[in-house]
């Protein structure tokens, strides 16, 4: 069922083009409420019972009288015995177009509808999930709000309807879901919603783009967020146990594109569903910060793709397999990715030979904010690009990696790899040789080091904290500028310790450090979700207050795997841990178990706690001095709820 991603989008990450709540287009339909009281009344059906029960003579209309004000025939007769309509629906016939209603009158009609449908100033049409009929065969549907998704969930005469439906498109729509709705949904058993309903039309589909689509959720009865969250998750994974199989046996072009992706998004796309003819997939501009084994075994679940578009992204690694032959029973065939516009910096000799030997693929890396400063890999990147015949039969496919671009350093940004040398990005100075002296010198300091191993930590704490001296042993970080220097993740049962260090008795010495909270800090009409990712990645580092109560908060254990993710991402230790009580080990989720081994974790009751909470907190750069300047205030957002 489409259920899996339109749960993860509520849930899960990005902020290209967030979840839209019911409240950002509450003041705008205020503003035409009115209008559509006087001119359109209630939306009521134009289709009477005459019209459904007339057999066909020939003489019934092709669309219900009212239709033809916002609905036009794009020629005078049927083409193909098809009549193709244009419908535009404004501020008067917005609740008029009716798919339901639609379906039920034209069946009576012995020819075929394509409908392409333009909606204004947020109009609205009625639309269930799939838009199953008897002989629509091309349904486009722009800028609109759609209701009525789960109107279908009990339609049991969808599973007599034939597969007719050629071309799917949404674009730039919202879906207007109700939490009544989503209740009555839950309660479905699965084995029962018809089959047509989970596949749609899976043997006649040809194409299948929703570009930008998003839900509104309307709160239109009483529902606790936690129960809201709880009930979500179980049908996700009501929906993963389905035992139907959806074949498209004429799909060529799939897109899902400009929407947000949760992170098993491929699982839901490959798990009970075959592509046996797919030629196009487009998950472009979906925050994905990744490649998954799905797409990098492609051949298993898509045999005939050719194009695989995951521009505008996040990616950061490329990493496929070397060769692929002979591990399939059948001939693989070629694909190439589009991964331009998206987040890798980093080049290397090994990264290049690693396409190039692979035959089956061509990757498109063009556009991505290449990182030239001076290193040795970067040297033999440069030697390589100069010295390699690029128009030999093994380099020509990818003859385009000598125009990559460098983004940094400054000094080189704009230019292209094969205008390139290593006099450009600064390495004609090498480091001097050791000396005499510095051996010396050196041989004391390890000595004097080896002594005062014990206590390394905190002398290193308290030497950074007390003096602000960063020792030479103390790695170097790389100075990020960001809203807040640290979210902080608690349970509601341990706010008033958060309260007391972080807020009302904030220690003099945090003082001019600015901590994100959930109650002054998100951001009122965005989700708890938008919120909890956006301050994250807002944030120089994420604390977790770890407590039984913590661990029993559904929404605490998201925001520790979103920080989790985010220090995967950062490549550094953006998690810290303080450690309110002594939890068993067998209460722990195998990824706090391994976060507490591995990032740094306080005690409360550590002699040394604020020192030690300091030093995770502050900036540890060369010239650092970040330990006390002047107090800044956190702004408190009232608007919170």
């Amino acid at each position: 069922m489409e259920f899996i991603s339109i749960w993860f989008l509520f849930l899960a990450s990005s902020y290209v083009f967030p979840l839209v709540t019911y409240a950002d287009f509450q003041s705008e339909r205020n503003e035409t409420k009115a209008m559509n009281d006087t001119t359109i009344g209630p939306v009521t059906s134009n289709i009477t019972d005459e019209d459904y029960n007339t057999t066909f003579s020939g003489n019934l209309k092709n669309l219900p009288d009212s239709w033809e004000n916002f609905c036009f025939l794009d020629g005078s007769e049927s083409k193909n015995n098809t009549f193709h309509y244009n419908c535009y629906i404004d501020v008067a016939s917005s609740g008029k177009w009716n798919f339901t209603e639609l379906r039920k009158y034209i069946s009576l009609i012995n020819a075929f509808y394509s409908f392409n449908v333009t909606c204004e100033q947020l109009s609205r049409i009625s639309l269930p999930d799939k838009g199953k009929s008897k002989n629509i065969v091309k349904l486009h549907v722009h800028d609109c709000i759609l209701t009525d998704y789960y109107a279908d969930d009990k339609n049991l005469e969808l599973d007599t309807f034939p597969d007719v439906m050629e071309e799917y498109v949404l674009i730039n729509v919202q879906i207007e879901v109700g939490y009544k709705a989503i209740k009555e949904h839950a309660s479905l058993n699965r084995s029962n919603l018809p089959n047509n309903l989970v596949c749609g039309d899976e043997e006649t589909l040809k194409i299948l783009i929703k570009r930008n689509h998003r839900f509104i959720f309307v709160n239109d009865m009483p529902m606790d967020l936690s129960i809201f969250v709880k009930l979500a998750t179980q049908m996700i994974a009501n929906d993963r146990q389905l035992t139907v199989k959806c074949v498209f046996k004429s799909l060529r072009t799939l897109e899902d594109s400009y929407t947000i992706r949760y992170r098993y998004y491929a699982n839901a796309l490959t798990e009970q569903k075959l592509y046996p003819v797919l030629k196009i997939l487009n998950v472009s501009h979906s925050d994905i910060y990744y490649i998954p084994e799905q797409f990098k075994n492609w051949w298993i679940y898509f045999e005939a793709l050719e194009y695989m578009d995951m521009s505008y992204n996040r990616i950061q690694d490329i990493l496929f397999p070397i060769s692929l032959n002979g591990v399939w029973g059948k001939p693989i065939p070629n694909l190439t990715y589009d991964l331009t516009h998206n987040e890798v910096s980093q080049l290397s000799v090994r990264m290049f030979e690693r396409l190039i030997l692979n035959e089956k693929i061509f990757v498109n890396i063009t556009d991505n904010p290449f990182n030239c400063t001076c290193t040795n890999e970067m040297k033999e990147v440069l030697k390589y690009i100069q010295e390699t015949d690029w128009n030999s039969e093994k380099y020509k496919r990818y003859q385009y990696f000598r125009d990559l671009r460098c983004h940094l350093p400054e000094s080189v940004r704009g230019r292209r790899l094969k205008d390139l040398t290593s006099n450009d990005i600064n390495c004609d100075f090498e480091l001097m040789p050791v000396t005499v002296a510095l051996s010396v010198l050196s041989f004391f300091l390890i000595a004097f080091f080896i002594f005062i191993l014990k206590y390394r930590r905190e002398i290193q704490i308290l030497f950074f904290t007390r003096f602000n001296v960063v020792l030479p042993c103390q790695p170097v970080e790389l100075c990020e500028e960001k809203e807040f220097d640290a979210f902080i993740s608690y349970s509601n049962g341990d706010y008033e310790w958060v309260q007391d260090l972080f807020e009302e008795n904030k220690n003099e010495r945090l003082a001019h450090l600015k901590f994100c909270m959930h109650h002054k800090d998100f951001i009122p009409g965005k989700t708890i979700f938008e919120n909890i990712i956006k301050c994250v990645e807002n944030s120089k580092h994420t604390v977790i207050i770890l407590s039984q109560n913590f661990l029993s908060s559904q929404f605490c254990m998201w925001e520790f795997q979103e920080a989790f993710q985010q220090s995967i991402v950062e490549r550094k230790r953006h998690l810290i841990i303080i450690l309110l009580e002594d939890i068993p080990d067998k209460d722990l989720p195998n990824d706090l178990k391994r976060c507490i081994k591995t990032f740094t974790y306080i005690r409360k009751d550590d002699h040394i706690f604020i020192d030690r909470l300091l030093y995770s907190l502050s900036y540890k750069g060369k010239g650092s001095r970040r330990i006390a300047p002047k107090v800044k205030v956190a702004q408190v957002n009232l608007g919170y709820i």
